[in-house]
C-alpha cells in the first residue's frame, strides 16, 4: 500500500516542528494533518512526534524516517511541478523567423507537424539574413530557420535540411550556351540578377565552381529569391538559386541549368543560448526537427 502522501505531510511536519504551521503549508485542516501522521505511526508501529504545548518533538524514529524519506519526497514533488509547469506552458503561440522562400516551397509539412499537434499557435517573420538573426536577438522570434552559420558564442542549432547551390539562366540564352564549357569569363557577357549589391549566393558559387569572382553586369537586384526566379524565367539573365526554388522549372525547360551544381549548404534551425529553457521553444524545436532534410532526402539536391 502506497503512503506517499502520508510520508509528505510527515515530511512537511518534521520540517516545521507545528501540526498547525505545516496544516497551513500544506492546505490542508489540522484534523487531517493530524489522521496522518497518525497513519505513519501506525505503520511504522512507533510514536513519530511528542505533542508539546507549542508544537510536536520528533523522537529518534521519527529522526530516522525523515533521514530516510524527505530528499525522495522533495525529488517527487520537484518532478511534478516540472509536469505541472510543462503542461501549463507548452501551449500557446510560438513565433518562427526565416527566409520567405524555404518557408514557402520546404517548410509546409515542418510546420504543418507542428500546427498539427494542436499545442502551439505561429506567427512567422520572413525576411533576409539580418532581419533574422536580428528578431531572434530582441526575442521577437523564439526559432530561426536560416542557411546562414550561426554564431556560435550567441545561438544554439541544429542542421534542419541542406540546399545545393544551381546557375540557372533564361532558356533563349541558356539554350545557346548549353553544351559549351561554362566560366566566369564567358558569364561576364551577361546579365546577372542578384539578391542583394554582395551577391552572396552567385559569390558562393563562383568561388567554389571557377575559383573566380562574378563580372557580370548586375542588371536587377532584388531581396527575394522567389522573385530572382521569375525575373531570369522571364528571359533576363542568369542567377544562382537553391535547388528547390528552380528544380521544376528546370524540368518544365523554364530554366536552363548550366555548369556543374554548386556547393551545398545547411539550413539550420536556431535559437539563443537558454531559449530551450521554455517547453513551448522546446516542444516547437523537437516537432520541427522531426521534419528534418525534407528538400535533402527527396532527391531534389
Amino acid at each position: 500500500m502506497s503512503h506517499l502522501t502520508q510520508l509528505k505531510t510527515f515530511v512537511e511536519v518534521y520540517r516545521c516542528g507545528n501540526i498547525t504551521r505545516a496544516a497551513a503549508n500544506l492546505q490542508m485542516s489540522q484534523p487531517a494533518v493530524t489522521s496522518h501522521i497518525q497513519t505513519m505511526e501506525t505503520v511504522i508501529g512507533k510514536e513519530l512526534f511528542i505533542r508539546q504545548a507549542r508544537g510536536v518533538e520528533p523522537t529518534s524514529v521519527a529522526h530516522d524516517l525523515a533521514l530516510q524519506v524527505s530528499s525522495h519526497i522533495d525529488i517527487l514533488e520537484q518532478k511534478v511541478a516540472s509536469i505541472r509547469s510543462r503542461a501549463a506552458t507548452v501551449f500557446g503561440t510560438l513565433n518562427l523567423a526565416g527566409p520567405a522562400e524555404y518557408l514557402s516551397f520546404v517548410a509546409g509539412p515542418q510546420l504543418a507537424n507542428l500546427l498539427q499537434a494542436q499545442k502551439v499557435n505561429l506567427v512567422i517573420h520572413t525576411g533576409n539574413k539580418n532581419n533574422t538573426y536580428s528578431l531572434l536577438e530582441n526575442a521577437t522570434a523564439e526559432l530561426a530557420i536560416t542557411a546562414s552559420a550561426p554564431d556560435a558564442s550567441r545561438y544554439e542549432w541544429q542542421i534542419l535540411d541542406r540546399e545545393t547551390l544551381l546557375l540557372v539562366m533564361n532558356r533563349v540564352e541558356g539554350r545557346a550556351l548549353a553544351g559549351q564549357p561554362l566560366s566566369a569569363e564567358l558569364l561576364s557577357q551577361y546579365k546577372v540578377v542578384a539578391y542583394d549589391e554582395q551577391l552572396p549566393l552567385i559569390r558562393h558559387y563562383f568561388h567554389a565552381v571557377f575559383n573566380a569572382t562574378c563580372n557580370s553586369q548586375v542588371t536587377a537586384v532584388c531581396p527575394d529569391i522567389r522573385a530572382l526566379a521569375s525575373i531570369v524565367r522571364s528571359g533576363i539573365g542568369y542567377t544562382v538559386l537553391p535547388d528547390y526554388l528552380c528544380k521544376d522549372a528546370i524540368r518544365a525547360g523554364e530554366l536552363i541549368e548550366l555548369g556543374e551544381p554548386g556547393p551545398q549548404n545547411n539550413v539550420y534551425l536556431v535559437w539563443k543560448k537558454g531559449a530551450l529553457k521554455h517547453p513551448r521553444v522546446a516542444f516547437a524545436k523537437d516537432v520541427i526537427m522531426a521534419f528534418a532534410n525534407i528538400n535533402y532526402l527527396t532527391g531534389t539536391s
